[in-house]
C-alpha cells in the first residue's frame, strides 16, 4: 500500500479522536478520572472505554511493507492515563487479545504483549509524573513508551530465539507510533481545552456572585449604624407623646432588619415595596407632620415579579436623603413600579418644596454605583439604571428583564400599605 495512503488513513482515524476527548468529558466516571477525582471503580469504565478504543483502531489498520499499520495504542495509553497502571495494563491484554483473535492472527504472543507493555509503561508513568501526558509533553511521552515496548518486545524475542519478521518493516512501526502519539496527545488536549473552558466560566460565575454578595453586605452595612441611631432617638421621643405610633415604629423597625438579615438572593416585587414601606415609615416618624407624603403605584402583575433584593433600598433611601430631607419644605417619594412587553420598569420619584438647606451629605450617589453595578454583573446591558431630572424633583428609573412567576395567584400577602396613603 503506498506510504500516502497510510498516512491519509491515520490521520482520518486520528481526527475521530477528538470526538472521543468530548466523550471522556461528558462521561461522569472518565471525566472524574481525567480530573483526577474519581473514584476507584471508575478504572473499570476507563478499561471499558480504552478496550473499546483499542477494538476500533485495531479494526480500521492498514497493512504497509508487510506489517498491520494500526492505532490500537491510543486506547491502551488512554486507558492508562485515565486509571493508571493496571487499567492501562487490562485494558492491554483485552485488546491485545482482540487483535490476535480477531484481526491479525500472525502476531501471537507478542502482538497481546506489546499491548500489555503499553498500558503499563504509561501508567507507571502517569502514577509518578502524570505531567508527562498533560499538553504536547503528551507527544514525546507516547513515543517514548512506545519506542521503551519495542525494545522490550525485541529483547525479549532475542531471549527466547524467536526470528523477528518485523525489523525489515521498521518504517511503517515507527509510523504507527507517531500516529498512536499524536492521536493520544489531540485527545489530551480537546478533554483538557473543553475541562479549562467549563473551569473560566464557573469561576467567573463564582467571582460574579462573591461580587454581588460583596455588594448586598455593603448595603446592609450602610443601613445599620447612622439609621438606627436617628430612629432609637425617633422612637426614644415618641414613647411618651404617641404610644401607638412607638409601637408602630418598634414593627417597622423590626420588619426592616429581618428582612435585611434573612432575604434571598431574589425577592419577589412585593417583598421588595414593604421592606422599602418600613424605611419609608420610620423617616417618616423622623419629619414633623405632612413633611414626607408615600405613594405607592404598583400593578399587580408587576408585584409578582422576581428581582434582585434591595433592590428598592438604595432608591428610596437616596430619594429621600438627598431630595425631601435636603430642603427645608414638604415632600414626596413615590413609588411606580409596571411590565413593559418584557421588561419590568421600576420608578422612584422624589418631589420636594422649599429652599435647599446645602450640601449634601459625603456619599453621595455611591449606593446607586452600587446598584449599577450588581445590575451590570447580573443582567449584562439587559439592565438600565437611569436618573432622570424632574421640575421639582428627580426620578431613578430601574429597568431589568421580566422575571414574574408563572402563577400571580401565589404571590403571598399584600403590598404593605402606609395608613392613609395611596
Amino acid at each position: 500500500m503506498d506510504f500516502r495512503l497510510v498516512l491519509i488513513e491515520l490521520a482520518e482515524k486520528i481526527g475521530l479522536l477528538a470526538t472521543a476527548g468530548l466523550v471522556t468529558v461528558l462521561v461522569g466516571p472518565l471525566r472524574g478520572r481525567l480530573l483526577g477525582v474519581g473514584r476507584p471503580r471508575d478504572r473499570v469504565v476507563a478499561v471499558i472505554f480504552g478496550v473499546a478504543l483499542s477494538m476500533w483502531g485495531a479494526k480500521l489498520g492498514q497493512v504497509w511493507l508487510g506489517y498491520h499499520v494500526n492505532t490500537r495504542a491510543i486506547g491502551v495509553l488512554i486507558a492508562a492515563i485515565l486509571g493508571g497502571s493496571r487499567a492501562g495494563a487490562t485494558a492491554g491484554l483485552l485488546a491485545g487479545l482482540f487483535y490476535v483473535f480477531r484481526v491479525e492472527p500472525d502476531a501471537g504472543l507478542w502482538g497481546v504483549l506489546s499491548s500489555v507493555l503499553d498500558g503499563l509503561l504509561a501508567g507507571l508513568v502517569v502514577e509518578r509524573r502524570p505531567e508527562a501526558f498533560v499538553g504536547w509533553r503528551a507527544l514525546p511521552t507516547a513515543l517514548s513508551v512506545q519506542v521503551a515496548e519495542g525494545i522490550l518486545v525485541l529483547s525479549a524475542q532475542l531471549i527466547v530465539g524467536s526470528p523477528n519478521q518485523n525489523l525489515q518493516a521498521w518504517p511503517a512501526i515507527f509510523v504507527q507510533a507517531l500516529g498512536s502519539a499524536a492521536g493520544l496527545t489531540l485527545f489530551v488536549m480537546v478533554a483538557r481545552l473543553v475541562l479549562s473552558r467549563e473551569e473560566a466560566a464557573v469561576q467567573l460565575v463564582e467571582a460574579r456572585a462573591a461580587a454581588d454578595a460583596l455588594a448586598l453586605s455593603a448595603l446592609r452595612s450602610r443601613l445599620e449604624p447612622h439609621f438606627l441611631f436617628n430612629a432609637l432617638n425617633t422612637l426614644r421621643a415618641s414613647i411618651r407623646k404617641d404610644p401607638e405610633r412607638a409601637r408602630a415604629l418598634v414593627d417597622n423597625l423590626a420588619d426592616l432588619y429581618r428582612y435585611l438579615l434573612n432575604h434571598p438572593e431574589d425577592a419577589r416585587l412585593t417583598e421588595e415595596v414593604e421592606h422599602a414601606c418600613s424605611y419609608l415609615a420610620i423617616e417618616e416618624a423622623r419629619f414633623e407632620p405632612g413633611r414626607l407624603e408615600i405613594s405607592l403605584h404598583v400593578d399587580e402583575e408587576a408585584g409578582g415579579a422576581e428581582v434582585p433584593a434591595l433592590l428598592l433600598q438604595p432608591l428610596v433611601e437616596n430619594a429621600v436623603k438627598h431630595g425631601v430631607a435636603a430642603h427645608d419644605g414638604p415632600g414626596k417619594v413615590v413609588v411606580r413600579a409596571q411590565r413593559v412587553d418584557q421588561t419590568l420598569r421600576i420608578e422612584v420619584e422624589n418631589h420636594h418644596q422649599g429652599r435647599h438647606l446645602g450640601t449634601p451629605p459625603r456619599g453621595n450617589g455611591i449606593a446607586l454605583a452600587t446598584l449599577r453595578e450588581r445590575l451590570a454583573k447580573r443582567f449584562g446591558d439587559r439592565a438600565s439604571l437611569e436618573l432622570r431630572p424632574l421640575p421639582d424633583g428627580m426620578c431613578a428609573c430601574v429597568e431589568i428583564p421580566w422575571l414574574a412567576k408563572a402563577e400571580l395567584d401565589t404571590i403571598g400577602r399584600p403590598t404593605k400599605k402606609l395608613g392613609g396613603r395611596e
